[in-house]
């Protein structure tokens, strides 16, 4: 059996000598698919460039690894991948329009399965509320708060704060607020809120804000409904504002428009050619148009469709369908489906919105530099800005101090095939799976050998 001993110590060497002998290869633009060349002047140490729209769309990586910055010499140079953000504007109250409501006689309302008490509020021009709620018996002062009907405004509300006149002496209360699109329907957002108006000397404390995650828009929830417990004092309220959610920074966005197809008529599929993380997806239709649609995601060519949303797209009186968050999913495709309606003769557009990136770059050895991207193989090669630019020089060089580098014409590279090259560690992998295989397949075989000798030796030995 020495010669099996020797069999599989020769398998295992030979697996053993290439993992020795690899080494780490030097990446040159040509393992790259695309490139194009920067222009950097005047001479300084870092530069930056916002990445051009066709490196989202031909990066062979999502998250953006096979992008590289080359030297004359096409050495790459240190680099750092930094999202680009803007300071938000500070966001504007949206003043609402005050309507005291007076409770008629409540009742007890038997239709539904769970009895509830219900009321009728009313304004002193007429307005109608029916509110059913458990704690109708136990409301008290009321308010009906709404947009003005000229507004066109459409944001997401974080805070109510209310305006009242200044009571004789220390008050105190709790409220509930709802909030309806059409005055019928009712939804409770908060329940029993603490509100207080207290002075000691020359001292005030004034709690008069409530918590509120909603839309508001003309078209969506525009109406509030604020009902004191019965048991707080009365308070007249002089005024009440929305206040917008509230952002020190935001992402800066890039639009990257989809390919469509339309698959028959009422499917339709959109797809990027490759695979992007998306914060959203904006729709355009043409105008005067109203399409109800069933969307769906996926994640690669190969993958199942996964249902995203059913809403209605629209384009009327110069107002378009809210773009849909995506909480940055990796998207490959959109599927649209119509409901009860047939795909219009131009198709609806759809565009995916991911985070701007910015390349800041070392300036090492000599100009021309070139932005490279487009490389299955690659390995994520970006580093932080601190290790890129020392502490000391942060305050002397922000991002917005360092100078741009100008992109000219792209040019091609090592070719589209360079989107599916193969790593080291994955060739690797490949190579020892098939070498576990080719053992496995020998071991049989000498099993195989070694029955059938033994075989021929039993058959030939003498009864």
């Amino acid at each position: 059996m020495k010669w099996m001993k020797r069999v599989v110590l020769g398998v295992a060497l030979s697996a053993a000598i290439p993992a020795f002998c690899a080494e780490a290869p030097v990446e040159t633009p040509r393992d790259y698919a695309f490139g194009m060349a920067l222009e950097t002047s005047p001479s300084a140490p870092w530069f930056r460039i916002d990445l051009p729209s066709q490196v989202y769309q031909q990066s062979a990586w999502p998250d953006m690894r096979d992008v590289r910055v080359f030297n004359q010499q096409g050495e790459t140079v240190p680099f750092s991948v930094v999202v680009q953000k803007t300071a938000a504007a500070a966001p504007e109250t949206i003043p609402l329009r005050v309507f005291p409501l007076t409770a008629a006689p409540f009742g007890v309302n038997t239709d539904s399965r769970r009895a509830s008490e219900s009321m009728v509020l009313r304004s002193s021009g007429g307005l109608e509320v029916h509110l059913q709620s458990e704690a109708a018996r136990n409301a008290g002062q009321s308010y009906l708060l709404a947009l003005p009907d000229e507004s066109k405004v459409s944001r997401y509300i974080s805070q109510l704060q209310l305006d009242w006149k200044t009571p004789a002496g220390n008050w105190q209360g709790k409220v509930s607020l709802y909030t309806s699109h059409d005055l019928d329907d009712w939804r409770l957002q908060d329940e029993s809120v603490t509100l207080m108006d207290l002075t000691s000397g020359t001292d005030r404390l004034k709690m008069n804000r409530l918590s509120l995650s909603t839309r508001l828009s003309s078209d969506g929830t525009r109406y509030l409904l604020l009902v004191f417990a019965d048991q707080t004092p009365p308070l007249t309220l002089t005024g009440a504002s929305a206040l917008p959610r509230s952002r020190d920074q935001e992402n800066d966005q890039i639009v990257l428009k989809s390919a469509e197809n339309r698959v028959s008529e009422n499917e339709a599929i959109y797809q990027w050619a490759q695979p992007q993380p998306l914060t959203s997806i904006a729709f355009e239709l043409e105008n005067g148009s109203v399409l109800p649609v069933e969307l769906a995601w996926r994640g690669a060519v190969n993958e199942p469709w996964q249902p995203l949303t059913k809403q209605v797209l629209y384009s009327l009186d110069n107002r378009n369908s809210e773009p849909f968050p995506m909480q940055e999913r990796v998207v490959q495709a959109i599927r649209l489906t119509t409901v009860n309606a047939h795909l219009p003769e131009t198709l609806p557009e759809i565009s995916g919105r991911r985070d701007q990136l910015t390349i800041v770059f070392n300036a090492q050895g000599n100009a021309p530099y070139m932005l490279a991207w487009g490389n299955g193989a690659a390995e994520p090669a970006s580093i932080a800005m601190n290790m890129l630019i020392p502490e000391a020089l942060e305050k002397a060089w922000p991002l917005d101090a360092i100078p741009r580098a100008q992109a000219l014409e792209p040019v091609t590279l090592g070719g589209e095939e360079r989107l599916t090259a193969t790593s080291e560690a994955e060739r690797a992998s490949q190579w020892q799976t098939m070498l576990v295989w080719g053992a496995l397949i020998f071991g049989v075989v000498l099993l195989l050998v070694m029955a059938w000798r033994i075989w021929r030796e039993v058959k030939n030995k003498p009864e």
